[in-house]
């Protein structure tokens, strides 16, 4: 594929912004997005850095804003089993499971991709804390997602949206100064249009909730 294509669309995309990486944005979704990918090791190596210098805090904010989405969605502790996807030092998950919930985790780092695991169930859920942004091959992690969820299955994913900016006039200059882009392991910026396109191409119900998390409902 052309680096100037979406890689959520396809659509032939144009020069949005430079720096020390080349970003485009997509004409037809307003993905923004770069191709310039960090070599293995140092993404390994600053995947590492960022979990040791994470604050306990900070995972027990995402598990308490979780539970009122899982609530939302029927997903209850002890009866539901969850994935926690790109898991990184696992905080999240004990955290989870704390809280009586049966969650299973998985970073590709220690424990293989997803597409390598032989799980003996289904999972009523996928959760995927600012991982969406790291991939550079976001259908092929959501198509091999779907296999492992159940009918109805939801996957509730965080990432940092560019609505406050992306329709602005001086986009360029908001996303100039955006500290989300400068770490050299996010590669896609969505946004809602982009997450719209997301479920038409696919057939999901996608509801979003403010500028950082939207839950993917399987039809």
């Amino acid at each position: 594929m052309n680096d100037r294509n979406c890689r959520i669309c396809s659509f032939p995309s144009t020069l949005f912004y430079r720096d020390v990486r080349t970003f485009f944005k997509c004409p037809n979704c307003a993905l923004i997005f770069t191709k310039d990918i960090p070599e293995k090791t140092l993404e390994e190596n600053h995947y590492k850095e960022q979990w040791q210098s994470t604050e306990p805090d900070f995972w027990e904010k995402q598990v308490t804003n979780l539970i009122s989405y899982f609530q939302n969605f029927g997903i209850s502790p002890n009866n539901h089993r969850i994935l926690d996807f790109g898991a990184g030092s696992g905080e999240l998950t004990l955290e989870l499971q704390r809280h009586d919930y049966r969650v299973t985790a998985l970073e590709p780092m220690t424990d293989g991709y997803l597409k390598d695991q032989s799980y003996p169930f289904l999972f009523d859920a996928v959760v995927a804390i600012e991982v969406i942004e790291h991939l550079p091959n976001v259908w092929e992690e959501l198509e091999e997602i779907g296999k492992i969820l159940k009918p109805g299955g939801v996957m509730v994913i965080s990432t940092g949206l560019t609505n406050s900016f992306i329709d602005s006039p001086d986009a360029v200059e908001q996303f100039k100064g955006w500290w989300y882009k400068d770490d050299p392991t996010h590669i896609s910026f969505f946004c809602n249009q982009t997450l719209s396109i997301m479920a038409e191409k696919r057939n999901y119900t996608i509801e979003i909730f403010g500028d950082k998390l939207f839950v993917v409902k399987l039809t």
